[in-house]
């Protein structure tokens, strides 16, 4: 017979589950960047501004395509290799990016929740949003990102009132100011037509929200409040779906965790017996 041969303490499973996971997560990540970057390529994009940078889907998607690839890539060779310390840098920053999205989600509903928090944590998005107002015509990408933000909560300017339609006064194409010395464009005191409200079977009325800042004009085609307000509604109405999504986020990333953590400890334990 033959002599019974020491069984290794590093796991099959674990080692080809983490491998064969990451190397789908690292061509998953390349893919992204590389479509994302042949975006910016053909748009000739430029990052001025921290509004340009968040409010740009094609930017976004290359920097999670790019933080994708740069942690799968330790994933992938600490398991396939059993390289400790790849794993240990791995399972960091996962765990890292799990504490940030948890404490991003505390954030939002700390925010909307306990109004009180915006002032000592100070937290004001409105004036950032402005800004994105401000430059609403200047970017295509900005100018799509608004409107669906617009369309999507049923809303329109960004504060966090009922009157959140007078912020496009902000706009030097929807502003609605007294002064006429100077010429006046076609759209003042107007607002986009994602502020409009959609009537089903009908078609898209461009001009709906013409002179609607006028105080003498009719509001009810439109919707007044802020996208700010507009989002506490959609929390507080999708508040089940956010945190089962949210759960659906956390647990699988705190698994690889929890996987890479047992690879190195097996790992470690293996060669100790050498």
């Amino acid at each position: 017979m033959f002599p019974n041969r020491e069984r290794s303490a590093v796991s099959l499973f674990h080692k080809f589950f983490l491998f064969f996971s990451n190397c789908i997560f690292l061509l998953g990540g390349l893919a992204l960047t590389g479509a994302g970057s042949y975006v910016l390529y053909l748009k000739e994009k430029t990052i001025n501004t921290m509004i340009d940078f968040l409010f740009d889907p094609s930017v976004m998607i290359v920097l999670i395509g790019a933080i994708i690839m740069f942690v799968s890539f330790f994933g992938l060779l600490g398991s396939l290799r059993e390289i400790t310390c790849c794993l240990k840098f791995y399972y960091i920053i996962l765990m890292i990016l799990l504490l940030l999205e948890i404490a991003a989600i505390v954030i939002v509903f700390v925010f909307y929740y306990v109004p009180s928090a915006r002032t000592t944590l100070g937290l004001y998005p409105e004036d950032t949003l402005k800004d994105a107002i401000i430059k609403y015509r200047d970017d295509e990408d900005m100018q799509n990102f608004i409107d669906q933000l617009q369309i999507q909560l049923k809303c329109c300017g960004v504060s966090n009132d009922d009157v959140g339609y007078m912020d496009w006064n902000s706009n030097i194409y929807f502003n609605c100011t007294t002064d006429t010395s100077g010429p006046r464009s076609p759209e003042s005191c107007s607002v986009p037509f994602s502020c409009c409200k959609l009537v089903a079977g009908q078609n898209l009325d461009y001009q709906c929200g013409g002179g609607v800042m006028r105080t003498d004009s009719d509001q009810s085609k439109i919707y007044t409040k802020g996208c700010l307000k507009g989002l506490e509604v959609w929390l507080n109405d999708n508040a089940l779906i956010i945190g089962g999504v949210a759960i659906g986020i956390l647990i699988p990333q705190a698994f690889f965790i929890y996987v890479a953590k047992t690879l190195t400890y097996q790992i470690e334990e293996q060669k100790s017996k050498w």
